[in-house]
């Protein structure tokens, strides 16, 4: 049974979380979720059953201002939360549903957004929960990512973008280098997106935290980075992530 993996505490927010996930999924709705009014009628039944409202006259869904609202079919999100909490990995659900790791993973993360702003408390042990055990695919992208990083942050006499030559020396600490042979400077980053990120030597600290579930709020504290350049380097990562094919790994960390 699901409240035995549970605490005892929790079961109150459990029960008002899967009840709300029934509601989605029976596509049930009491009041229209713009103005409150109950006075609405059916436009359509498919693919989303959708509503317009007699009062305010605006369509909407019974996930309509949710995380859940394009995540259609709505009963496979309390099937992947019971099977989380089951430590089934991303890769046995999707194969048990017939569908992409990637869809699992996009579900899992709405219905953590869900627990954030809903149930706190569930969330955080649901939340812990899953990065005491990140599943095999997770893991090996993040050491892939931290490998190729590593690899551009110590790379010795790189090809000359100018000349061909191999005779190079690094210049300062980041990724720029010189060419002895034609004395053309060159950045091996140039022309992707970590160009001109800063501070390359957080970078691997940044992934970790990341990977972690880190919030932006403590990504910025612990690394004492604004909040700007927490987003900025957030979104630059996990761009780079799915140019490495970890896209795996990048949806996990966009999501948290």
């Amino acid at each position: 049974m699901i409240d035995e993996l549970i605490p005892l505490e929790l079961h109150e927010e459990l029960n008002a979380f899967r009840h709300d996930l029934e509601k989605i999924t029976s596509q049930h709705i009491d009041a229209c979720p713009f103005c409150g009014k109950n006075e609405f009628y059916l436009i359509r039944s498919k693919p989303t059953t959708t509503y317009r409202c007699k009062a305010c006259y605006k369509y909407f869904t019974v996930a309509v201002n949710t995380p859940f609202s394009r995540l259609t079919p709505f009963n496979w999100l309390e099937i992947i939360f019971i099977n989380r909490i089951q430590n089934q990995s991303y890769n046995t659900i999707a194969n048990n549903l017939g569908c992409s790791i990637e869809k699992v993973m996009r579900r899992d993360h709405a219905m953590i957004d869900y627990l954030k702003s809903h149930y706190h408390s569930l969330y955080q042990w649901y939340t812990k929960k899953q990065q005491s055990c990140l599943n095999p695919v997770l893991i090996e992208q993040h050491k892939v990512v931290n490998a190729k990083i590593t690899t551009l942050l110590n790379v010795q006499n790189p090809t000359c973008i100018h000349c061909g030559s191999t005779d190079t020396t690094k210049v300062g600490n980041r990724t720029c280098y010189r060419c002895k042979r034609c004395r053309h400077s060159f950045n091996i980053l140039n022309g992707t997106k970590l160009n001109r990120l800063p501070k390359p030597e957080l970078w691997l600290q940044f992934i970790d935290l990341l990977v972690a579930g880190e919030t932006n709020a403590q990504l910025e504290k612990k690394l004492k980075l604004t909040d700007n350049t927490i987003r900025s380097w957030r979104s630059t990562w996990c761009t780079m992530m799915k140019q490495w094919n970890c896209d795996a790994l990048a949806i996990w960390c966009q999501s948290h």
